[in-house]
């Protein structure tokens, strides 16, 4: 796999993580977070800490990307990405959406939404860097 590859599917994946992430928290999940606010940090917290929301999505972007390509088959992109962005939500979101529910004292619904929406988001995840690290079509 070339390293331009890699490094631009690192780059999309790292977007669509940081674009998602705000989307799905920021504008959807923004007024659960307000009827919940004795849970949370203040937002100026949490805005002083925002810096490690992007750490955390290089980290993921730089790993997922690295996984992808050790198992990248000859096959159809597209259902290459779907697949792998289910994993990744098997592995990431949904575990820790419930590790979180058993710790903290979360609205079930809240939990539910942190899972359809980070699933979704991992798909479209997957889907991104499986159509930037598509392996070369091999001729017969």
């Amino acid at each position: 796999m070339a390293m331009k590859k890699t490094i631009g599917a690192i780059v999309a994946s790292f977007i669509l993580l940081s674009v998602g992430g705000y989307l799905i928290h920021n504008i959807w999940l923004a007024q659960d977070y307000q009827q919940h606010s004795g849970l949370w940090r203040a937002q100026e917290a949490m805005l002083h800490r925002l810096p490690y929301v992007y750490i955390a999505n290089l980290i993921f972007s730089i790993a997922a990307v690295f996984i992808y390509v050790r198992g990248v088959e000859t096959k159809p992109w597209m259902g290459q990405g779907i697949r792998f962005g289910i994993l990744l939500a098997l592995v990431t979101v949904i575990p820790n959406s419930l590790v979180q529910y058993f710790v903290y004292p979360l609205p079930y619904r809240l939990v539910l939404k942190w899972m359809i929406g980070g699933s979704l988001l991992t798909i479209v995840v997957g889907l991104g860097i499986a159509a930037i690290c598509q392996p070369k079509q091999q001729s017969s």
